[in-house]
């Protein structure tokens, strides 16, 4: 057989190109714009090349041969007595000046999941004695939901976890109780420190992250003891802090047997970052509120000074993470918080006079704006 093919890539008018297989033949060609010198061929030769072209088609017929390999090309080669061999298989080099795709990356900027690059925007916005929000919503909320009176007979121990510059520290101290506040911004814990500087209210401040309170093998750091809080607050903060179950597991491990942990946060049903937003409906005269996404747990970037931001002076991103309302429920529980109280807060702020006013702020008044979350440890 390898005869045979011998005399047939010997007599053919043209070099020929097998297309690609894994075989180093086939049966499908491409012509070559080369042609062999046939100048030095006998006459027996001319006459053999049509017999074997004759017996070669008849055998390509009955048997073909699969496809050549991907990437390879075969040509033929003289000796030094002037016969072709078999075609050499030579494989093409891959291109070098194409580019390969690859998915896109979305690049972001550096963020951080702390308010500690804006410390001092933040502490003139709050305040001594917090926000309209803080003083109206806020703090009477989480004072109710904590119960002081039944925390203990006297100075309950309460720790504030994201304290910030210490708004609610400063509130619940005032309030009787012995506060620890900790925060992940240094820039934030300075101003509390300073603002307690001349308040002189017993509240100790320190810097640490809430998620590494207690380690991987259950052992709290040095600085907290366990069971010995009364109670634990995290407010309009735990959005901000990733994962969930180290913090609920510190705060499981520093509550004394029945005490209690208040969370308050954007309510996570209607106040989704960049996926949820008031919508008028024109036709009924009517305020409705639009959620795109819930189910779904996503990081979201925001900016933690939007004034800045629209005036092109810059401002720093961090970042907000949505998770359903399952997702608190159900990892609290998991650490063995017993949630035994939901509220929803609305916001106390009305509209200014317009044909519009009663309409915007019946769906202010039946949308929540908070959420509070009070479990205790079983």
């Amino acid at each position: 057989m390898a005869r045979a093919c011998d005399r047939l890539h010997i007599q053919m008018k043209r070099e020929v190109v097998f297309l690609p297989t894994k075989k180093p033949f086939g049966d499908r060609f491409i012509k070559s714009s080369r042609s062999p010198d046939l100048s030095q061929q006998t006459g027996g030769e001319k006459t053999k090349k049509h017999s074997a072209d004759k017996h070669s088609t008849e055998q390509r017929r009955k048997n073909p041969r699969p496809a050549q390999a991907k990437g390879t090309t075969a040509s033929t080669q003289s000796n030094a007595a002037g016969r072709t061999t078999a075609p050499k298989i030579q494989y093409r080099p891959k291109p070098t000046n194409l580019a390969v795709a690859s998915p896109s990356k979305p690049v972001t900027p550096k963020t951080t999941t702390h308010w500690g690059e804006v410390a001092e925007w933040y502490d003139k916005h709050v305040g001594e004695e917090g926000s309209d929000y803080h003083q109206e919503v806020i703090l009477p909320g989480v004072m109710r939901l904590l119960e002081l009176g039944k925390l203990a007979p006297e100075k309950p121990q309460i720790l504030d976890i994201a304290c910030g510059q210490g708004v609610l520290c400063r509130a619940l101290a005032k309030a009787g109780c012995q506060v620890t506040g900790i925060d992940a911004a240094a820039e934030l814990i300075a101003v509390a420190l300073r603002r307690n500087a001349t308040d002189r209210l017993p509240i100790e401040y320190r810097i640490g992250d809430a998620t590494k309170i207690i380690d991987g093998i259950g052992k709290t750091e040095d600085s907290f003891k366990v069971n010995s809080l009364d109670a634990v607050t995290i407010v309009l903060s735990i959005q901000n802090m990733n994962p969930l179950s180290p913090i609920w597991h510190a705060v499981w491990a520093l509550l004394k047997p029945k005490g209690r942990m208040v969370v308050v946060m954007m309510h996570p049903c209607f106040r989704v970052p960049q996926h949820s937003a008031w919508q008028w409906d024109q036709q009924i005269g009517e305020q409705h509120r639009l959620v795109r996404q819930y189910l779904r747990s996503t990081e979201i970037g925001i900016t933690t000074h939007p004034g800045d931001a629209a005036r092109g002076l810059g401002s720093s991103t961090t970042t907000h993470f949505h998770r359903p309302l399952q997702s608190y429920v159900n990892t609290m529980g998991n650490a063995g918080l017993y949630v035994d109280h939901i509220e929803e807060w609305t916001s106390h702020r009305t509209d200014q006079p317009s044909a519009k006013k009663a309409a915007l702020d019946k769906a202010r008044k039946e949308i929540p704006l908070f959420m509070a979350i009070r479990a205790r440890k079983l």
